[in-house]
Protein backbone atom coordinates (compact mmCIF):
# COMPACT_ATOMS: atom_id res chain seq x y z
CA UNK A 1 0.00 0.00 0.00
CA UNK A 2 1.64 3.42 -1.05
CA UNK A 3 -1.30 5.77 0.29
CA UNK A 4 -1.64 6.51 4.09
CA UNK A 5 -3.98 8.59 5.43
CA UNK A 6 -2.13 11.96 7.70
CA UNK A 7 -3.81 14.37 9.00
CA UNK A 8 -3.74 17.82 7.79
CA UNK A 9 -5.87 20.25 9.73
CA UNK A 10 -9.29 19.67 8.64
CA UNK A 11 -9.57 18.58 5.02
CA UNK A 12 -9.81 14.94 4.31
CA UNK A 13 -5.62 14.21 3.68
CA UNK A 14 -3.27 11.80 2.33
CA UNK A 15 0.53 10.83 2.76
CA UNK A 16 1.59 9.63 -0.28
CA UNK A 17 4.77 7.23 0.94
CA UNK A 18 7.40 4.74 -1.02
CA UNK A 19 7.06 6.38 -4.22
CA UNK A 20 7.89 5.11 -7.90
CA UNK A 21 10.19 6.42 -10.24
CA UNK A 22 6.82 8.24 -10.97
CA UNK A 23 3.40 8.14 -10.32
CA UNK A 24 1.79 5.00 -10.84
CA UNK A 25 -1.86 4.49 -11.80
CA UNK A 26 -2.49 2.08 -8.67
CA UNK A 27 -0.83 4.80 -6.27
CA UNK A 28 -2.72 7.60 -7.48
CA UNK A 29 -6.02 5.09 -7.41
CA UNK A 30 -5.17 4.42 -3.82
CA UNK A 31 -4.44 8.30 -3.18
CA UNK A 32 -7.54 9.49 -4.20
CA UNK A 33 -9.78 6.71 -2.98
CA UNK A 34 -8.11 7.41 0.64
CA UNK A 35 -9.75 10.94 0.85
CA UNK A 36 -13.24 9.74 -1.13
CA UNK A 37 -12.34 11.02 -4.57
CA UNK A 38 -13.32 7.93 -6.90
CA UNK A 39 -15.71 9.45 -9.55
CA UNK A 40 -14.32 10.81 -12.19
CA UNK A 41 -14.94 14.27 -12.52
CA UNK A 42 -13.47 17.05 -15.26
CA UNK A 43 -10.61 18.58 -13.31
CA UNK A 44 -9.41 22.39 -13.56
CA UNK A 45 -5.18 22.59 -12.78
CA UNK A 46 -4.70 26.06 -11.65
CA UNK A 47 -1.45 27.34 -11.86
CA UNK A 48 0.86 30.25 -10.98
CA UNK A 49 1.95 32.90 -8.74
CA UNK A 50 2.02 32.32 -5.24
CA UNK A 51 3.98 34.52 -2.62
CA UNK A 52 5.03 36.71 -5.32
CA UNK A 53 1.22 37.27 -7.04
CA UNK A 54 1.32 40.48 -7.52
CA UNK A 55 -1.62 42.38 -5.11
CA UNK A 56 -2.20 44.32 -8.57
CA UNK A 57 -4.04 41.72 -9.63
CA UNK A 58 -5.61 39.78 -6.69
CA UNK A 59 -8.66 41.76 -6.48
CA UNK A 60 -9.38 41.09 -10.08
CA UNK A 61 -8.55 37.01 -9.94
CA UNK A 62 -10.94 37.02 -6.78
CA UNK A 63 -13.47 38.62 -8.47
CA UNK A 64 -13.06 35.91 -11.44
CA UNK A 65 -12.68 32.56 -9.05
CA UNK A 66 -15.83 33.94 -8.03
CA UNK A 67 -17.24 33.79 -11.26
CA UNK A 68 -16.07 30.51 -12.24
CA UNK A 69 -17.32 28.73 -9.38
CA UNK A 70 -21.00 28.15 -10.06
CA UNK A 71 -19.89 27.45 -13.26
CA UNK A 72 -17.37 24.12 -11.87
CA UNK A 73 -20.33 23.08 -9.09
CA UNK A 74 -22.44 22.88 -12.20
CA UNK A 75 -20.01 20.85 -14.41
CA UNK A 76 -18.96 18.51 -11.77
CA UNK A 77 -15.79 19.52 -11.30
CA UNK A 78 -12.96 19.77 -9.23
CA UNK A 79 -9.91 21.88 -8.84
CA UNK A 80 -6.33 20.73 -8.38
CA UNK A 81 -3.68 23.24 -7.41
CA UNK A 82 -0.68 23.51 -4.43
CA UNK A 83 -2.47 23.46 -1.70
CA UNK A 84 -1.06 26.14 0.03
CA UNK A 85 -2.08 29.69 2.09
CA UNK A 86 -0.51 32.31 -0.97
CA UNK A 87 -1.47 33.63 -3.95
CA UNK A 88 -4.05 31.97 -6.71
CA UNK A 89 -4.34 28.63 -4.56
CA UNK A 90 -5.29 30.88 -1.22
CA UNK A 91 -7.42 33.08 -3.66
CA UNK A 92 -9.16 30.27 -5.42
CA UNK A 93 -10.15 28.67 -1.91
CA UNK A 94 -11.83 31.68 -0.30
CA UNK A 95 -13.58 31.80 -3.97
CA UNK A 96 -14.75 28.73 -3.29
CA UNK A 97 -15.99 29.60 0.57
CA UNK A 98 -17.78 33.33 -0.38
CA UNK A 99 -19.63 31.66 -3.14
CA UNK A 100 -20.90 28.98 -1.30
CA UNK A 101 -19.28 26.09 -4.34
CA UNK A 102 -19.14 22.60 -3.24
CA UNK A 103 -16.53 21.40 -5.91
CA UNK A 104 -13.73 19.43 -4.65
CA UNK A 105 -10.53 21.74 -4.09
CA UNK A 106 -7.24 19.45 -3.88
CA UNK A 107 -4.33 21.07 -2.56
CA UNK A 108 -0.74 18.15 -4.12
CA UNK A 109 2.45 19.47 -2.19
CA UNK A 110 5.82 18.18 -1.36
CA UNK A 111 5.41 16.74 2.07
CA UNK A 112 8.58 18.32 3.02
CA UNK A 113 7.77 21.88 1.74
CA UNK A 114 4.76 21.91 3.99
CA UNK A 115 3.72 22.40 7.79
CA UNK A 116 1.10 19.80 7.85
CA UNK A 117 -1.80 21.62 9.65
CA UNK A 118 -3.76 23.96 8.19
CA UNK A 119 -3.62 27.04 10.49
CA UNK A 120 -5.34 30.46 9.53
CA UNK A 121 -5.23 32.39 6.66
CA UNK A 122 -3.42 35.39 8.12
CA UNK A 123 -0.65 32.96 9.32
CA UNK A 124 0.84 31.70 5.89
CA UNK A 125 4.20 30.36 7.68
CA UNK A 126 4.46 27.31 9.93
CA UNK A 127 6.82 27.73 12.74
CA UNK A 128 9.60 25.82 10.59
CA UNK A 129 9.07 28.56 7.73
CA UNK A 130 7.52 26.01 6.10
CA UNK A 131 3.97 26.84 3.89
CA UNK A 132 0.85 26.35 5.44
CA UNK A 133 -1.63 24.57 3.84
CA UNK A 134 -5.15 26.66 2.66
CA UNK A 135 -7.67 26.03 5.43
CA UNK A 136 -10.41 26.51 2.28
CA UNK A 137 -9.29 23.70 0.20
CA UNK A 138 -11.23 20.11 0.89
CA UNK A 139 -8.89 17.78 0.25
CA UNK A 140 -4.53 17.70 0.50
CA UNK A 141 -2.62 14.56 -1.37
CA UNK A 142 0.67 15.46 -0.03
CA UNK A 143 3.49 13.63 -2.19
CA UNK A 144 6.94 12.90 -2.08
CA UNK A 145 9.92 15.46 -1.97
CA UNK A 146 11.13 18.00 0.13
CA UNK A 147 11.29 21.37 -2.71
CA UNK A 148 8.61 22.98 -4.91
CA UNK A 149 8.07 21.55 -7.96
CA UNK A 150 9.01 18.40 -7.03
CA UNK A 151 5.17 17.84 -6.88
CA UNK A 152 4.43 19.11 -10.59
CA UNK A 153 4.53 15.58 -12.04
CA UNK A 154 1.98 14.57 -9.60
CA UNK A 155 0.08 17.28 -10.42
CA UNK A 156 -0.86 16.32 -14.14
CA UNK A 157 -1.11 12.45 -13.31
CA UNK A 158 -3.75 12.79 -10.60
CA UNK A 159 -5.35 15.11 -12.95
CA UNK A 160 -5.48 13.09 -15.51
CA UNK A 161 -6.50 9.85 -13.34
CA UNK A 162 -9.16 11.81 -11.63
CA UNK A 163 -10.70 12.94 -14.79
CA UNK A 164 -10.31 9.71 -16.67
CA UNK A 165 -11.04 10.73 -19.78
CA UNK A 166 -13.72 13.51 -18.40
CA UNK A 167 -11.91 16.37 -19.83
CA UNK A 168 -8.95 18.46 -17.92
CA UNK A 169 -7.73 22.07 -18.81
CA UNK A 170 -4.60 23.85 -17.06
CA UNK A 171 -5.12 27.52 -16.04
CA UNK A 172 -1.96 29.67 -15.92
CA UNK A 173 -2.05 32.43 -14.01
CA UNK A 174 1.30 35.09 -13.41
CA UNK A 175 3.81 32.36 -11.61
CA UNK A 176 7.78 32.05 -11.48
CA UNK A 177 9.87 28.86 -11.97
CA UNK A 178 7.53 26.35 -10.35
CA UNK A 179 4.52 27.43 -12.44
CA UNK A 180 7.15 26.94 -15.57
CA UNK A 181 8.05 23.36 -14.15
CA UNK A 182 3.99 22.90 -14.04
CA UNK A 183 3.45 23.60 -17.13
CA UNK A 184 6.22 21.81 -18.79
CA UNK A 185 4.95 18.52 -17.32
CA UNK A 186 1.41 19.31 -18.57
CA UNK A 187 2.60 20.11 -22.19
CA UNK A 188 4.55 17.09 -22.22
CA UNK A 189 1.80 14.51 -21.38
CA UNK A 190 -0.57 16.72 -24.18
CA UNK A 191 -2.97 18.77 -22.07
CA UNK A 192 -4.65 21.49 -22.77
CA UNK A 193 -3.27 24.57 -21.24
CA UNK A 194 -5.29 28.09 -20.81
CA UNK A 195 -2.84 31.28 -19.55
CA UNK A 196 -4.60 34.59 -18.37
CA UNK A 197 -2.60 37.20 -20.46
CA UNK A 198 -2.25 40.24 -18.19
CA UNK A 199 -1.60 38.44 -14.83
CA UNK A 200 2.42 38.53 -15.26
CA UNK A 201 5.37 36.28 -14.52
CA UNK A 202 5.66 32.96 -16.36
CA UNK A 203 1.85 33.60 -17.81
CA UNK A 204 2.63 36.51 -19.46
CA UNK A 205 5.77 34.79 -20.78
CA UNK A 206 4.22 31.93 -22.41
CA UNK A 207 1.61 34.54 -23.88
CA UNK A 208 4.66 35.59 -26.02
CA UNK A 209 5.58 32.47 -26.49
CA UNK A 210 2.15 31.20 -28.14
CA UNK A 211 1.90 34.17 -30.06
CA UNK A 212 5.09 35.11 -31.67
CA UNK A 213 7.54 32.21 -30.77
CA UNK A 214 9.56 34.35 -28.30
CA UNK A 215 12.30 33.28 -26.07
CA UNK A 216 12.31 33.85 -22.95
CA UNK A 217 11.05 30.80 -21.04
CA UNK A 218 14.64 29.50 -20.07
CA UNK A 219 14.51 25.61 -19.79
CA UNK A 220 13.54 22.15 -21.82
CA UNK A 221 13.23 21.96 -25.54
CA UNK A 222 9.29 22.08 -24.78
CA UNK A 223 9.51 26.02 -24.86
CA UNK A 224 11.98 26.02 -28.07
CA UNK A 225 9.75 28.28 -30.41
CA UNK A 226 9.08 25.78 -33.17
CA UNK A 227 8.10 22.85 -30.38
CA UNK A 228 4.90 21.32 -31.06
CA UNK A 229 3.17 21.60 -27.70
CA UNK A 230 2.86 25.52 -28.94
CA UNK A 231 -0.22 24.76 -29.94
CA UNK A 232 -1.68 23.19 -26.66
CA UNK A 233 -1.50 26.99 -25.45
CA UNK A 234 -4.75 28.87 -25.59
CA UNK A 235 -4.83 32.37 -24.16
CA UNK A 236 -7.37 34.39 -22.88
CA UNK A 237 -7.01 38.36 -21.50
CA UNK A 238 -7.40 38.59 -18.05
CA UNK A 239 -9.84 41.54 -18.49
CA UNK A 240 -12.21 39.73 -20.58
CA UNK A 241 -12.16 36.62 -18.69
CA UNK A 242 -14.98 37.21 -15.99
CA UNK A 243 -17.06 36.76 -19.72
CA UNK A 244 -15.43 34.34 -21.43
CA UNK A 245 -13.83 31.29 -18.83
CA UNK A 246 -17.41 30.15 -17.89
CA UNK A 247 -17.96 29.38 -21.55
CA UNK A 248 -14.44 28.05 -22.26
CA UNK A 249 -14.87 25.77 -19.11
CA UNK A 250 -18.49 24.20 -20.50
CA UNK A 251 -16.46 23.21 -23.57
CA UNK A 252 -13.62 21.69 -22.49
CA UNK A 253 -15.21 19.52 -19.66
CA UNK A 254 -18.61 18.77 -22.10
CA UNK A 255 -19.50 15.07 -21.88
Amino acid sequence: MDATISPAGIAPSVWIARPHARPEPVELDAALAAVGLTDPRPVLVLVGGAANLSEAVAPALLTLFERIAPELDALGAAVIDGGTAFGVMALMGRARLSTGARFPLIGIAPQGAVAIDTGKPDQPAGKDGKARLDPNHTHFLLVPGDGWGEESPWISAVADRLARGRGTLMLVVAGGEITRCDVMHRLRTGGRVLVLAGSGGTADQLVDWRRHGAAGLDGPAVFDAEAPERALIDVLDLADAGEHLPGVLARAFAP
